[in-house]
């Protein structure tokens, strides 16, 4: 299924929608991490 999504897709495209992905991914992994981070730090 990956691997006909990534053939569907040209070189170029298929690198914006990676990038897109992956800062997508960070993005939500820091609003995840940030606020327990902080109650990690303010609440122990």
């Amino acid at each position: 299924m990956i691997r006909k999504a990534v053939e569907a897709l040209d070189g170029e495209h298929f690198d914006q929608i990676l990038g897109k992905v992956l800062r997508v991914m960070s993005g939500l992994i820091l609003f995840g991490c940030f606020p327990y981070f902080l109650f990690l730090v303010f609440f122990s």
